[in-house]
C-alpha cells in the first residue's frame, strides 16, 4: 500500500467519486475491509462499542458495527454529538443497523470471558485544530477503559483521533491504538517516530479504482508485495538445490539463540543448516538441537570451510570471541558470501569498526546500531539513522523496532506492519535472523529474505495470540516459531 499525504489522499477520493463512485459506496467498500481485517485478528466474537462523531468516519464505524453483527458480535455506539448534527451518511448506516445498537450514555463495560474493542470513529483525517472539548473527553474515556482492562483493544479508523496525519504529532488525550485501520493509503504522519505508540499495528484497506499519489522513497512490507516469493516450488526440488547455511551461534551460558536461529533457519526453507560450535560447547548442544541440524565442533572458527556454504548466519550468542575467532569471521564476510550478521557479532563488527560490504545483512536493534554508529544519537528520527547507516555501509540493514525498516543502498525505506508489544522478549532477533538466513540460502537476495523475515515474525506472533495460544504477556520466541508455518500460509493469501 502507499503511503500519501492528507491533500494527495483527498484529491484521490474526490477523483474517485466523481468518476462515479458514489461516496455511500466508498464507505461499505471500506467498512467491508476493516470488518474482515478485525475478524482475522480477533476470530472469537465480543463486543465492539464505536465512538461516533458527527463526519463520515462515524459512519464507517457505524456500518463496521452492522456487519460485526451479523457474525455473532455484540455492538453499541456512544457519541459526542446529538444525531441531528451527524453526516447524512452517518444518520443513513445507524438505520440500516436492525434492531439498533445500544447507544452507550456512559463508560461501557468489558464482558467477562470475551474481547471487546472500541472503535475510534470519532475524527478523520480532514478534522483541522485542536479537538474540541467533548471529543477530548471520549479520547480519554477510550484510553483510560483500554489501559485499566488487559482484554481492551482499541482500533482506530484511518488516523487515531488526535494524531496529525501528516506529521504524526500527538495533542493532548489522542487516542491510544493498538491497531490503525488505514482506508485507500498509509497517511505519512503514521510512519513518524511520535506516531508509533498512538497508531499501534498499521492493516491496509484497499479501495478498489483508488489513484493516489504516493510519497517517494517510502514504502510499507504487505502481503501482496510477498506472495510471489512464496509460491509453490518446483516438484523436481532436493535439498542442495535448496542451499546450505553455514551458523556461527552459541556459546556457553547462550545455547538457546542457537537453537532458535537454527531452526528458524530450517521452517524457513533452508535445505541444509549446520551449526558450528567450539568443542566445549559441543556436548552441551548437539543433544538439545533438532535432529535435521547438523552440529559440527570445532577448536577455532577457523576451521570452518566456507566454499561449501551458499549462505552464513553469524553472532546469535557467540559472546566475546578470541582473536582468531574474530580473524575467522572477518575472513567470511571478506569472501562475498551471503551473510546474515546479527547480535554478538554485529557488536564485533563494531569493537573491529569493520565496514560491512553489500553481501552483508545487518540486523541490529537501536543498541546494537549505536555501536555501529557512534553519531546515531545526533539524529532525531530512526528513518535519519537509518540513512546514516548507508551512508557508512554498504549492507543491507533490518533496524529492529516497533516499526521495523528494511532498506539497501539506492532503494526506498520499507517500513514493516506486523508484529506485537509482546515480541519484546528474548529469542525474537534469533528468530529472525534465521529466517532471513534460511531465505538467503535459497538464493534471495538480501532485501527480499529481510522483507520476507521480519514480515513473518511480526505476522507469526500475531497469529499466535489471536489463537489464544500465547498473550502479549506470555509470547515467546519459540511460539513465533511454531507459528511461522501459518504466517507463511497466511501471507501466501494475501491475509493481513
Amino acid at each position: 500500500m502507499k503511503v500519501c499525504s492528507t491533500e494527495n489522499m483527498q484529491i484521490a477520493e474526490r477523483e474517485l467519486i466523481v468518476s462515479g463512485t458514489p461516496a455511500r459506496t466508498l464507505m461499505k467498500l471500506a467498512s467491508a475491509g476493516i470488518a474482515e481485517s478485525l475478524m482475522q485478528f480477533f476470530p472469537y466474537p465480543g463486543l465492539c462499542v464505536a465512538y461516533v462523531g458527527k463526519g463520515n468516519n462515524g459512519g464507517d464505524a457505524l456500518t463496521v458495527l452492522n456487519i460485526l453483527k451479523q457474525h455473532g458480535w455484540e455492538i453499541g455506539f456512544r457519541t459526542a454529538y446529538p444525531r441531528n448534527e451527524w453526516s447524512e451518511l452517518s444518520v443513513r448506516q445507524l438505520a440500516e443497523i436492525s434492531p439498533p445498537p445500544q447507544e452507550y450514555q456512559a463508560p461501557p463495560l468489558p464482558r467477562t470471558g470475551k474481547p471487546m474493542i472500541l472503535l475510534d470513529g470519532l475524527l478523520g483525517i480532514g478534522a483541522k485544530g485542536m479537538l474540541r472539548r467533548e471529543i477530548s473527553a471520549l479520547c480519554a474515556e477510550m484510553n483510560y477503559i483500554r489501559n485499566r482492562c488487559g482484554a481492551v483493544r482499541t482500533v482506530a479508523i484511518d488516523i487515531p483521533t488526535g494524531v496529525d496525519p501528516d506529521t504524526g504529532m500527538p495533542q493532548q488525550n489522542a487516542v491510544e491504538a493498538d491497531f490503525t485501520m488505514c482506508i485507500g493509503a498509509v497517511k505519512q504522519g503514521l510512519l513518524d517516530d511520535d506516531a508509533t505508540l498512538f497508531a499501534g499495528r498499521l492493516v491496509c484497506i484497499d479501495l478498489p479504482g483508488l489513484h493516489v499519489q504516493a510519497l517517494p522513497a517510502t514504502e510499507l512490507i504487505t502481503s501482496s508485495r510477498l506472495t510471489k516469493f512464496l509460491s509453490a516450488r518446483p516438484y523436481t526440488d532436493y535439498k542442495n538445490k535448496r542451499g546450505h547455511i553455514g551458523v556461527i551461534a552459541g556459546s556457553e551460558g547462550m545455547l538457546g539463540a542457537a537453537r532458535l536461529c537454527c531452526e528458524a533457519a530450517l521452517r524457513a526453507g533452508a535445505g541444509l543448516v549446520t551449526l558450528h560450535v567450539h568443542k566445549n560447547v559441543y556436548p552441551l548442544i548437539a543433544p538439545s538441537m533438532p535432529p535435521e541440524i547438523m552440529v559440527r565442533p570445532v577448536d577455532s572458527y577457523a576451521d570452518i570451510s566456507i566454499r561449501t556454504f551458499s549462505a552464513f548466519l553469524i553472532g546469535p550468542g557467540i559472546g566475546s570471541v578470541s582473536e582468531e575467532d574474530a580473524e575467522a569471521i572477518r575472513l567470511i564476510l571478506e569472501t562475498g558470501t551471503p551473510t546474515v550478521l546479527d547480535a554478538d557479532g554485529l557488536n564485533l563488527a563494531a569493537a573491529m569498526q569493520w565496514n560491512l560490504g553489500e553481501h552483508v545483512l545487518a540486523t541490529p536493534h537501536h543498541g546494537e546500531i549505536r555501536r555501529l554508529l557512534p553519531d546515531a544519537d545526533n539524529y532525531a528520527i530512526r528513518a535519519d539513522i537509518a540513512d546514516c547507516f548507508l551512508a557508512e555501509h554498504e549492507a543491507a540493514l533490518v533496524y529492529k523496532g516497533a516499526r521495523t525498516i528494511v532498506t539497501q543502498r539506492g532503494k526506498p525505506l520499507f517500513y514493516n506492519i506486523t508484529g506485537d508489544p509482546g515480541m519484546a522478549t528474548a529469542g525474537q532477533g534469533d528468530v529472525l535472523a534465521g529466517i532471513c538466513g534460511g531465505f538467503i540460502s535459497q538464493g534471495e537476495s538480501l532485501l527480499v529474505s529481510a522483507v520476507l523475515g521480519v514480515y513473518l515474525c511480526g505476522r507469526a506472533s500475531e497469529m499466535a495470540i489471536s489463537a489464544g495460544e500465547a498473550t502479549q504477556q506470555t509470547l515467546t520466541a519459540g511460539d513465533t516459531l511454531r507459528h511461522l508455518p501459518s504466517a507463511i500460509l497466511s501471507t501466501a493469501r494475501l491475509c493481513y
